[in-house]
């Protein structure tokens, strides 16, 4: 009889063995199934998380060029990493690689940005109103650009949005993170940046994205009036109410108004003054707008003038956005004195988009008219000064005097110019001269052009907050009454003072050039006019002053000392029966204090 304990020890064993294998494979299984279906997906998920991140970094970048090209006309390629792979494992599996898609796409019901109510203040005569009045003109259509991630794990991840100029997230369940700052509205500074283009790239790898220039910035206009500005964007206007909170508090926006399902108007204070600048920007192939010349801006014109002098006349081509067209022939056509080579003259643009006429006065008053129109003659019977590719100045011509000592001019200087310190800072920028009316009868200065000999003093700023007696660029001041000139200037600023000098004019506010130093640029500035023209009763004196001059470069100003200096100056006045004459002086000027300067006045 055999007892139970009597068996193969060793077949026993084994089988034990094998047992505690497979329920230690079972085990491992089931270890890597759960590896499989949580630690790989969570590691995963992280990898999109962070990938997710960087993509928003790089759609921020890619904002930035994209409003820097529209700044600049040239900016970096920006690049985008549309996706992410995952690390290899040699045990567990990986979904294929996560991708993206980055791509332009229409707003929402094709909004476009628009303007209403604008008054461009900073043009000569309003001319560039006859452009910017017409509704069409001031309709402007863009494309938003978009990141829409395709993650396995990370989910709720969201798509990123570049729309009318802010960068934001938008999340699944409709909630929005912004990421940048709205750029449509900074201070006095309206900035838009219609976008275009077809843009798609789908996948995995890093694209460069490189905007193009179409119309860069080059210069801005001065707007005001009752100003709205809309744009597209999914944004509501609560959020950008928040957005606009600085501007808010500062008085320059006033409220926001949702106007459309995805449209947004943003109301301005009407009682200030803004800068306004458009570009475009495209993106991918497809048609960019049109780059061709739209309208006809006076930039620079002599409004009074004596018999047989010349003075220049800038014009200035502009596209569709209101920046510089170079390369385009202008024709100009004088009824009354001539231009270089005639009555007719046509000038090419230059790279700023300007056409410069050399015009001298005839003996009468001239309307001046200008085209960019090809084979249109602006002599024509039917030309239209209203159109946007036509121009007209008018020009008031005096009969020459000879100023000091000349036939029949009443003015003359008395005693010596002199050079005076109106800031403050010791050193005495501005000219000061006494100039006496020895006639019998009254007359009315209207304006005063100051034509430093040295040709380098191109910038004239009073650098003082105010108006009147030395706070302002120009004043003038008789017996009975006194007048200014004050040019609204930024620090930056200085009043530009060309080779053929600087005239300003007593009798209405007017728009000059300025010197930019932060931007190295020629800018619109607006002038403030105190009182009016200035009586000069007969055997009377009247001090003129200019405060104060500056040698200007691209990025500094520095303050002139006008002592020991050669200045002419020409004296616009009207005569008690009417006709409009100049007195033109040539005085060098003695360091302050001198006497006979500046009409006695202490300083």
């Amino acid at each position: 009889m055999t007892g139970r304990g009597d068996g193969n020890g060793t077949r026993d064993r084994a089988v034990t063995v094998q047992i505690g294998a497979v329920i230690l494979f079972g085990f491992l299984i089931v270890a890597l199934s759960t590896y499989q279906a949580t630690v790989v997906p969570d590691q995963n998920r992280e990898v999109e998380f962070l990938h997710n991140q960087e993509v928003q970094t790089d759609m921020v970048e890619l904002s930035a060029s994209v409003a820097a090209t529209g700044r600049t006309g040239s900016a970096a390629p920006a690049t985008v990493k549309l996706g992410t792979r995952y690390p290899s494992r040699t045990f567990f599996v990986n979904p294929p690689p996560a991708s993206g898609r980055l791509s332009t796409v229409p707003p929402p019901d094709n909004e476009n940005a628009s303007l209403e109510n604008v008054n461009v203040t900073s043009s000569v005569g309003n001319e560039a109103n006859d452009y910017w009045t017409d509704g069409a003109n001031r309709n402007k259509s863009t494309r938003f650009v978009v990141y829409e991630p395709r993650y396995s794990n990370y989910r709720e991840a969201p798509a990123t949005r570049y729309e009318s100029g802010i960068t934001f997230n938008r999340f699944s369940n409709g909630a929005n993170l912004t990421l940048t700052d709205q750029r449509v509205v900074e201070d006095d500074r309206i900035t838009l940046v219609a976008v275009s283009g077809d843009l798609r790239r789908n996948g995995v790898s890093t694209v460069s994205v490189d905007p193009e220039a179409v119309s860069t910035i080059s210069r801005r206009e001065r707007v005001s009036g009752e100003l709205n500005v809309t744009i597209p964007t999914t944004l509501n206007a609560t959020r950008w109410d928040e957005l606009l909170s600085d501007e808010i508090d500062d008085g320059w926006v006033n409220d926001t108004h949702q106007t459309g399902p995805n449209r947004v108007t943003i109301e301005l204070n009407d009682s200030r003054t803004y800068s306004l600048g458009i570009a475009a920007v495209h993106l991918g192939s497809g048609d960019a707008p049109d780059r061709s010349a739209a309208y006809l801006d006076v930039e620079q014109r002599p409004s009074q003038m004596t018999e047989g002098t010349t003075r220049e006349v800038v014009l200035e081509v502009r596209d569709q956005f209101g920046n510089p067209v170079s390369g385009k022939a202008v024709t100009g056509y004088a009824p009354e004195g001539s231009f270089v080579g005639g009555t007719t003259a046509t000038v090419r643009t230059d790279d700023d988009g300007r056409a410069v006429f050399e015009y001298t006065a005839g003996g009468d008053d001239a309307a001046l008219n200008f085209t960019f129109v090809d084979g249109k003659n602006p002599g024509d019977s039917g030309f239209d000064a209203s159109m946007p590719e036509n121009a007209n100045i008018t020009v008031d011509i005096s009969a020459p005097t000879a100023g000091t000592g000349g036939s029949g001019s009443p003015l003359a200087v008395v005693g010596t110019a002199t050079a005076f310190d109106a800031d403050g800072d010791s050193t005495p920028g501005g000219v000061s001269l006494t100039v006496r009316n020895t006639g019998n009868t009254s007359v009315d200065i209207t304006a005063v052009t100051v034509i430093p000999e040295d040709i380098r003093f191109n910038g004239l700023s009073d650098e003082i907050a105010g108006e009147g007696k030395e706070q302002s660029e120009l004043y003038v001041e008789s017996s009975t009454q006194s007048g200014y000139v004050d040019v609204e200037l930024t620090p930056d600023q200085y009043t530009y003072v060309s080779g053929r000098g600087r005239s300003l004019s007593l009798i209405e506010p007017r728009t000059e050039r300025a010197l930019n130093t932060n931007t190295g640029g020629l800018e619109d500035v607006s002038t403030v006019v105190g009182s009016g023209m200035v009586e000069v009763r007969g055997q009377t004196n009247t001090t003129v002053e200019f405060a104060e001059f500056y040698l200007v470069g691209e990025n500094s100003a520095t303050e002139q000392n006008m002592s020991d200096r050669d200045v002419r100056i020409v004296v616009a006045y009207m005569s008690n029966d009417g006709a409009k004459r100049t007195a033109e002086f040539l005085v060098h000027t003695a360091p302050p204090g001198s006497a006979g300067g500046g009409g006695g006045w202490k300083r």
